[in-house]
């Protein structure tokens, strides 16, 4: 080994041993970060946050991936999401995934089944989403916060979100009445 190489080896170290100290991943905090928003027992502490537990597996993987890569911005997600590796995110996904969903308070208004109907057929949504359960990277939307429905819904019609696409075109069609009924519905259910 070359002296320079040596002293390299020598000095870097304690840095390196110093790095992998703060960067080791503690599944228990990186929830406990997620608890903050989402809530202790999956019941997120603003009424547009989403329910997380329960959701599928591979939705979380994948939103938490757009986040980190910028295909899905948001001032709190974008920094958190970030500072995890894939396989961190991984580990978070499955431990968010196998939770239990839990139950929300949310009623609908006169009218909004006929609007949701119209909004479900004209956006062709069950296509996708079927049973409103999710599936793999389908998310689960019944049960889910109507505020924060309402809220992916106006930012796909808008081209605030822009990772899912066909979404985009999707909600263009949809009325601010009918995203307002069919977040009431899909969040009753």
């Amino acid at each position: 080994m070359s002296r320079i190489a040596f002293v390299f080896v020598f000095l870097a170290t304690p840095v390196l041993a110093e790095d992998r100290l703060h960067n080791e991943f503690n599944l228990e905090e990186a929830i406990e970060v997620c608890t903050g928003c989402h809530g202790e027992d999956g019941r997120p502490i603003e009424l547009d946050y989403p329910i997380i537990n329960g959701q599928q597996f591979f939705y979380i993987y994948t939103q938490l991936k757009d986040f980190a890569a910028g295909r899905r911005s948001n001032d709190i997600m974008t920094d958190i999401a970030s500072k995890f590796s894939r396989a961190q995110m991984k580990q978070i996904s499955q431990y968010i995934s196998e939770q239990p969903w839990p139950a929300i308070q949310a009623a609908t208004i006169e009218g909004d089944s006929l609007l949701a109907e119209r909004g479900v057929t004209g956006g062709q949504c069950s296509a996708c989403h079927g049973k409103w359960e999710g599936d793999s990277r389908i998310p689960r939307l019944a049960g889910q916060q109507p505020d924060y429905i309402a809220r992916t819904m106006s930012d796909f019609k808008h081209d605030v979100r822009m990772n899912a696409p066909d979404k985009n075109s999707t909600m263009k069609q949809l009325s601010d009445e009918t995203i307002a009924a069919l977040s009431r519905y899909l969040s009753s259910l």
